[in-house]
């Protein structure tokens, strides 16, 4: 099967499932404003408490940020908050398009091009890729026994699954491992990655960032859904979204996430909260997209003049031809 036609089919269960996905939620949530007896009864809107999500929200985002200058420099680069951050959000529009790899490409290029070695950026994304799911995992735990048992898979079986995936990915970050791992993709990348040696602790103290970025992720959603009247119990309340956003990224069929995200969201409010008042979860679900995207292309809009480009010039740098010129070398 060829690459064009892989793309394609790939783009296609998406999209049929992207259609799928906002038919479902928004049937959902049509019959819950009717069952409350219009929109009007349905929410119960606080306007200090979503600004004070929305606070937590843009705390998330910088930390998001963050990360790509955290883990490159662990791999030896040295690109500042600034950079990281403006590498970070401009490549997050690639994410949107199917197949997950179109915000590492982004990565790739525009780190290549602000000076790190293709051994340093390639270093990165896979720490990065490793973190995002163990911060995922971790922040999740406490949802587990509930999902499991709701899956029919069993609570002690959820839990085994979890902490052994859990252990296997904190195993694949050490120095012996990580090196073997490193190798396998530098052979499928035919690259020559002469890595950076760091010890376990420097690579385990990336971990608490991105725990405290998928919880304050998680308070965000959860101050959210109580300014729209949905009152959620604290815990595990603040570990849906972190789920729901780990459910969203290793869907790889799903751009963004767009549905896979949403349903698991849904999935787990009414998990925690069975009584929950209908259609309030759909709600919070769809305002919790909007809400991130319209916080990701702020972060967007700022990381132009933050990585010193126009708009026009974000093509050129994003195509393997802007590194051709000799002047970034490994």
């Amino acid at each position: 099967m060829n690459k064009r036609l892989k793309g394609s089919i790939v783009a296609s269960i998406g999209a049929i499932f992207i259609v799928v996905s906002i038919w479902f939620l928004g049937r959902s949530f049509l019959s819950g404003v009717q069952e409350a007896g219009g929109i009007e009864n349905l929410l119960h809107f606080n306007v200090p408490l979503f600004i004070l999500a929305s606070f937590l929200m843009c705390v998330h985002l910088v930390l998001a940020g963050y990360t790509w200058t955290l883990v490159t420099g662990t791999a030896g680069g040295n690109l500042g908050f600034r950079k990281g951050f403006a590498i970070h959000f401009l490549s997050q529009v690639g994410k949107y398009v199917p197949g997950k790899v179109w915000a590492a490409m982004g990565k790739y290029s525009l780190s290549r091009n602000s000076g790190l070695s293709t051994a340093q950026t390639g270093q990165g994304l896979i720490l990065e890729t490793v973190f995002i799911v163990l911060g995922c995992l971790i922040t999740t735990l406490p949802l587990i026994p509930l999902s499991a048992k709701d899956s029919g898979l069993g609570v002690g079986n959820g839990l085994a699954l979890a902490i052994g995936l859990s252990i296997l990915l904190i195993v694949s970050i050490h120095p012996v491992v990580f090196k073997k791992i490193t190798k396998l993709v530098a052979k499928v990348m035919k690259k020559n990655l002469n890595l950076k040696e760091s010890s376990f602790g420097e690579m385990l103290r990336i971990l608490p960032v991105y725990v405290i970025v998928f919880l304050s992720l998680g308070g965000a959603y959860w101050l959210m859904c109580y300014s729209f009247g949905l009152k959620l119990p604290v815990f595990p309340g603040i570990f849906i979204y972190p789920a729901a956003m780990g459910i969203g990224y290793l869907a790889i069929f799903a751009p963004g996430g767009l549905g896979a995200r949403e349903l698991t969201t849904v999935w787990l409010v009414h998990l925690i909260m069975p009584g929950c008042e209908p259609g309030l979860a759909e709600l919070t679900a769809i305002v919790a997209r909007l809400w991130i995207t319209i916080g990701e292309a702020l972060g967007f809009g700022i990381s132009f003049p933050m990585y010193g480009i126009t708009p026009s010039s974000l093509k050129k740098l994003l195509t393997a031809d802007s590194l051709s010129d000799g002047n970034i070398t490994d």
